[in-house]
């Protein structure tokens, strides 16, 4: 047999030799292939492949297993080879085995190339040439990966490739919209919405198709229908670029009209020839330099830069220093040179500090010597004027205004000239299109099921990590391998270096003579360690201060001084609080806003949009240097107490306000916070003579500890704040009650007892009649977990009377009277109950409180399944779910979907019951003691569990009970809300 060999993965796993499909074995080797074939020609782990083919029931016998199925398509593959002869195609390596495949051997490949040829078409303004390549690339999808082989590894890819698959259809219907393909592409997007209704992005598309169609009315339709769908299942409102095409709709933007197809600027790309799918032109004339080291980690900035630079002539690449844009523009210039058919060209300004010699150095840079005496501008223009040519600008930051002239001046008279400039600040001229290059990301998108295991590639989801090990291989002679502990560190390593290439490039170096712990150790001193003595390297990329001290110092006077004091937040920050904290008598107030802006314009400061409006946020290393400039030590106490106060002051804020329609918001804002708060307290707790301002701030957070889940870190703050405040005092007394009830989330309920009973004898000595409330409420709260119901309601009932003489209104009252109900649960009262949560919940719809209302609806649903209402009980329990989700609420989460496991195996559906309990019992793991260790609450669980073990039988109920436990947060969730007659 002979032929060359050909492999399908995006469909059914299909191998063929010379227009032959050949049988590729058993399941078990065809697995392996395909996983073989995912890594083609890299080196695949023994145990990443054991998984792969067995999950977690691998046999003893494994890696014999597997070196007889090697063996298998080494002779399917290679059928004339003899026995010892060494094989081309498939090898053990010390990293794994290693299947070697052509590029245009496999159809994934394949689809990659022609992607890529289809977004440079795109990228170029050839719309023809990106339709067709993009129509090509989606006919090679027959189906989900592989489809009918089931591995664990497969299915993640699947699920990936899927997503990718959509994000190309997406992107070929914008084209052939672009088109002027309107009419066609309305039905097609019907389809897909059918399909995928969440997808905002086909939303999008069918309102333009429509719009374009003349179906103004439809489109907004489609409008009205997605806000409905994204509100009903996610909870979230349309997104902003959504938003934006409806808005166009709306004034009958000329922006959403067909824009007449631009003329090409590529040259006359090749088309299909028999043996591959593409064939590739000979490289254009240009300067770009031969790339010494991986590209890791930019795919998505690279799609991003190509497709503004379709639609923008001039695309300035953003950022902080090190952060890679030059390497990002370079490569992005290297993908798009077959487009231009007179060259791309790099012009380095580095090294430049003359403004007026711009025009020269981009003048040398393209080879151009005018022998007719004319102006280097001038000269520049001539030539260009009727060139397709794209210039790479690189490092415009220190020759801003000299740059931002001679592009203008270009732009306006060589029309089919395109630029991409990198630059620490935008150049500020018309038809800019800022991009701005974040770092590397360091953590993956998504929780991993496992590490990955010695020896195998670091995660590709964690692009500042694979960098790492990328320079790690080729700074020490004897190699750098990855196991899962080095991974931690390194990672760790990324984080503190905020996933800044050069820094990540830097830190590599020392591991000549560090080991990574060893550097990990040292990075509190990052600007000592972090240098190079490559000759190569430009003086500011040579230590990681050079860097930072450049940027410093294109800063202006008052711009240097707020950077400074920006650095004592450790988080983001918003405009107010950027005010309040640096703002003084040589920084007005008002001169803040003008100032943030220099330094989000400079790349010192990241702007990121978040539900609560624009925030602000230094990288650790920019923090860190501006913390280094700070030598007076009251001067960095009095910022770190401005600091303090401004959050306490927005702390108490949040707990007079947390009681009304703007909950929700204030959950999301003091999450946002929460690093902040962090800091505040932390401060608090070790300067001396701040115990007490700290004490009052870990109190009145209460609300946030609570209902966000962070009980644990609460009974920490509140610990020392306790330790430091202990003279008599009404602060002293409120963190007690708070303590206790921090402590009776927990399930600590001895602890909550003390701290109850202190609260209250404190509340006595000072007429303290706040404090006596809430202390009175939680030592009710305290009985009814100590499974003492009688006297837990006769605390209560008290502790409301005091709530009433107060005239207080507020979810800690709320949630008294729903606790009352719950002792009437206990005794047998569910009637009782019932109207006890209803009338509480009568008062949350009056004042629009959501995170108590929930509470009522689960006690409520639990007294109605105690009285034998069990549908109702399910949606009470859901509604009530759909609440606690919202806040994020763990533990109200766990008693929710325990509760729903009860009624489902109640209801005979011991399967759903399993799953349930299963999920809700991981919850409580991570949360606290289980139903708080009440027997009132354990024993209707361990009757749940009776139930469907006896429906199911042990095994399955066991298994089904597994399955629920490994269930992430969200699919246990989602599960719990799914609707069961």
């Amino acid at each position: 047999m002979s032929g060359r060999l050909r492999f399908d993965l995006l469909g059914p796993l299909r191998v063929w030799c010379g227009g032959k499909e050949l049988d590729a074995g058993p399941v078990q080797q065809r697995v392996m292939l395909a996983v073989l074939l995912l890594h083609a020609n890299r080196p695949v782990s023994r145990g990443r492949l054991i998984e792969a083919v067995w999950g977690t029931a691998a046999p003893k016998r494994a890696v014999n297993l597997l070196q007889r199925h090697a063996a298998g398509l080494r002779r399917i593959l290679e059928p004339g080879r003899p026995a010892r002869a060494p094989s081309r195609l498939l090898n053990w390596t010390e990293a794994g085995y290693l299947l070697t495949v052509p590029a245009d051997g496999l159809d994934r490949e394949v689809l990659d190339e022609q992607l890529e040829r289809g977004r440079s078409a795109r990228a170029a303004g050839d719309l023809p040439a990106a339709a067709e390549a993009l129509h090509s690339a989606l006919e090679l999808w027959r189906g989900r990966l592989c489809e009918g082989l089931a591995s664990p590894l497969l299915d993640a890819e699947r699920d990936r490739l899927e997503e990718h698959r959509l994000g190309v259809l997406e992107e070929r219907v914008e084209v052939d919209l672009a088109l002027g393909a309107d009419a066609d592409l309305v039905g097609e997007l019907r389809r897909l919405i059918d399909a995928h209704p969440l997808r905002e992005r086909l939303h999008g598309l069918l309102m333009r198709a429509l719009h374009r169609s003349g179906r103004q009315a439809e489109a907004l339709q489609t409008y009205r229908e997605a806000r409905r769908l994204l509100a009903e299942e996610l909870g979230i409102e349309p997104g902003a670029e959504l938003r934006r095409v409806h808005e166009q709709i709306l004034a009958a933007d000329a922006a959403l009209d067909p824009p007449a197809v631009p003329r090409p600027v590529t040259t006359d790309l090749a088309r299909r020839d028999g043996s591959h799918p593409y064939a590739v032109e000979p490289p254009a004339p240009g300067n770009l330099p031969t790339e010494l080291t991986s590209f890791v980690g930019r795919q998505h900035e690279l799609d991003r830069v190509r497709d503004l630079l379709a639609t923008n002539r001039l695309v300035t690449l953003t950022g902080v220093g090190g952060v890679g844009k030059t390497r990002l523009g370079l490569r992005a210039a290297l993908n798009l040179r077959p487009a231009f058919r007179d060259g791309v060209w790099l012009v380095e300004l580095a090294g430049l500090s003359d403004p007026g010699l711009v025009a020269h150095a981009v003048a040398a840079a393209l080879d151009i010597h005018d022998q007719k005496g004319r102006a280097p501008l001038a000269s520049l223009i001539r030539h260009l004027r009727e060139r397709q040519v794209l210039l790479v600008l690189d490092d415009c930051e220190h020759l801003l205004g000299a740059c931002a002239v001679l592009v203008d001046t270009l732009l306006r008279a060589a029309t089919n000239l395109r630029v991409i400039a990198t630059s620490r600040q935008p150049l500020a001229i018309d038809g800019e299109q800022v991009f701005p290059v974040a770092p590397l990301r360091v953590l993956p998108d998504a929780p991993r099921a496992r590490e990955d295991r010695a020896g195998s590639e670091p995660d590709e989801d964690a692009p500042a990590v694979t960098l790492f090990a990328h320079r790690a291989r080729d700074a020490v002679p004897c190699g750098f391998p990855m196991s899962p502990e080095t991974k931690a560190t390194v990672t760790r390593i990324c984080q503190r270096l905020d996933g800044i290439p050069l820094a990540i490039e830097l830190a590599t170096g020392r591991l000549r003579t560090l080991s990574p712990e060893q550097l990990l150790a040292r990075l509190d001193d990052r600007f000592r360690v972090l240098t190079t003595a490559r000759p190569t390297a430009l003086p500011r990329h040579q230590t990681l201060q050079a860097t930072v001290c450049w940027s410093f110092h294109l800063c202006t006077d008052d711009e240097r001084l707020l950077w400074v004091r920006l650095s004592t937040f450790t988080d983001s920050f918003d405009l107010e609080a950027a005010e309040a904290v640096c703002a003084g008598a040589d920084l007005p107030t008002k001169e803040v806003l003008d100032l943030v802006e220099g330094l989000v314009d400079k790349s010192v400061l990241i702007r990121e949009r978040s539900e609560g409006g624009i925030r602000f946020r230094l990288l650790e290393t920019l923090r860190e240097y501006g913390r280094k400039q700070i030598s007076d030590v009251g001067l960095r106490t009095a910022l770190r107490r401005r600091h303090r106060d401004h959050y306490l002051a927005l702390a108490r804020q949040g707990e007079s306000e947390w009681f009304g329609s703007g909950q929700a918001d204030w959950a999301d804002r003091l999450r946002l916070e929460h690093a902040n708060f962090r800091e505040a307290l932390s401060f608090s707790f070790t300067t001396p003579g701040e115990g007490l301002a700290g004490a009052r701030l870990a109190a009145a957070l209460y609300s946030f500890w609570v209902a966000c889940g962070y009980v644990e870190e609460a009974q920490c703050w509140l610990d020392q704040a306790l330790g430091l405040a202990r003279e008599p005092s009404r602060e002293r007394a409120k963190a007690l009650w708070v303590m206790s009830r921090i402590a009776y989330l927990r399930g600590d309920i001895a602890e909550s007892v003390v701290r109850s009973a202190e609260c209250r004898d404190l509340a006595r000595r000072l007429g303290d009649d706040v404090a006596m409330a809430h202390g009175t409420h939680m030592a009710g709260a305290a009985a009814l977990l100590r499974d003492e119901p009688r006297h837990a309601q006769l605390l209560l009932e008290e502790a409301v009377g005091h709530y009433a003489l107060l005239g207080d209104m507020s979810s800690m009252v709320i949630m008294a009277q729903a606790q009352l109900a719950l002792s009437s649960v206990f005794l047998g009262d569910s009637g009782q109950a019932v109207e006890l949560c209803r009338k509480a919940r009568s008062i949350c719809a009056a004042h629009d409180e959501k995170w108590t209302l929930a509470y009522a609806l689960y006690v409520q649903a639990l007294a109605e399944w105690a009285g034998g209402d069990r549908a109702v009980a399910a949606r009470h329990a859901r509604e009530c779910l759909r609440m606690k989700w919202g806040f994020r609420d763990r533990l109200g989460t766990a008693m929710i979907i325990d509760l729903l496991g009860w009624i489902a195996a109640a209801d005979g559906n011991g399967y759903r019951a399993a799953v349930l309990l299963g999920a809700a019992a991981e919850e409580w793991n991570t949360i606290g003691v289980p139903w708080f260790g009440s027997a009132y609450w354990r024993a209707p669980h361990d009757e749940g569990q009776r139930q469907a073990r006896e429906a199911l039988g042990r095994e399955a109920f066991e298994a089904a009970l597994l399955q629920g436990a490994r269930f992430p947060p969200e699919r246990a969730v989602a599960f719990a809300l799914e609707e069961h007659d």
